[in-house]
Order: structure tokens, then C-alpha cells, then sequence
């Protein structure tokens, strides 16, 4: 990935963030290089929760079928509760990123919390990474996608055009 950078789209929910992945998957981009993280929403009404049965992500509530969906096509996921934050889906090689830091508590460098310093380890500038963790935290969703960057280019440029996204930052 020494070549490979990071392209951020913070998605006003799951709406967009499908746009988002539906164009990154008309390019023909490497989806296993896609992240995805959002909190898992909560009603008093609704039970959320992850597990895999028969080898397959499942998810409860409503925003289920979108983060099954999404295991499926990134390749993992899992349920977090990130400390300021609470519940988060994430989906994508920041699982990896994340359990790796939490193991190893003095990777997070002590100024960043381990969600941004996951990020950070992908890649990811610190501040950029701050930055997404407040827009978690104001509820949207946050696609990572690493790739050349000529693949970048031209992701950003689709997601931008399908409008698939709030905003879209080419780290690198």
C-alpha cells in the first residue's frame, strides 16, 4: 500500500454512502480498499447488534441489511463502542486498524483517541483523522477507499459528479 492513498468521503448517512460505494464500484475500484464507519443508530424500540452466523456478518435493526451488505463486499465488519463516541459500525480493512491499535494501546500515541489513530495507521493524516471522528460523532458516514493516485482521481471526481457524498478529500 506504499503507493496508495487515501481518498475520505464524509456521506450524509447511509443514503449517500451507498451512492458513494455504488460509483467506486462502476470505476471497478478494489472494494477489499474500502473502509466504512458510521454509528450504529439506536431507537428505544429497536435491538442493534452484530454476529456471525453460518460464516456471515449479520446485523440487527434498521440499518442491518446495509452493513450486511457491506461485510460482504469489504470483507469484514464489526460492532465497537468507542469511549465519547458509543456504538459504531465499521466495515472494511479499519476493523484490522482498530482491534491492531486497541491491542496495543501505546500505538495511539496518546493524542489521539484509537479510532483516529486507527485511522492515522491507514494512512490517514492525524488532523484529517480528528476531523472524521467529528463528523461520526454528528452522525455521518465516513468512506475510506485507498487506491493509486490516478484511481483516486477518478473517484473523487465520480463520487463528487454523482454528488454521492458532503465532501470528498484526496490525501495524498
Amino acid at each position: 500500500m506504499s503507493e496508495n492513498k487515501a481518498l475520505v468521503a464524509i456521506c450524509n448517512g447511509r443514503v449517500q454512502a451507498e451512492k458513494a460505494i455504488a460509483e467506486l464500484q462502476r470505476l471497478g475500484f478494489d472494494m477489499k480498499q474500502v473502509s466504512v464507519v458510521s454509528k450504529a443508530y439506536v431507537s428505544d424500540e429497536e435491538i442493534i447488534g452484530c454476529y456471525v452466523a453460518e460464516g456471515r456478518f449479520r446485523a440487527l435493526g434498521g440499518s442491518g441489511p446495509f452493513w450486511e451488505r457491506l461485510s460482504s463486499l469489504l470483507g469484514k465488519a464489526g460492532l465497537f463502542v468507542v469511549p465519547g463516541i458509543g456504538p459504531l459500525v465499521i466495515a472494511g480493512s479499519l476493523v484490522n486498524a482498530l482491534t491492531t491499535t486497541v491491542k496495543n494501546a501505546a500505538a495511539t500515541g496518546g493524542d489521539l483517541t484509537p479510532l483516529a489513530a486507527a485511522s492515522h495507521s491507514l494512512g490517514i493524516p492525524k488532523d484529517s483523522a480528528l476531523r472524521n471522528e467529528f463528523e461520526i460523532r454528528a452522525n455521518m458516514c465516513i468512506l475510506i477507499a485507498f487506491g493509486t493516485p490516478e484511481a483516486q482521481a477518478e473517484a473523487k471526481a465520480a463520487i463528487e459528479k454523482a454528488h454521492a457524498a458532503e465532501s470528498v478529500i484526496n490525501h495524498g
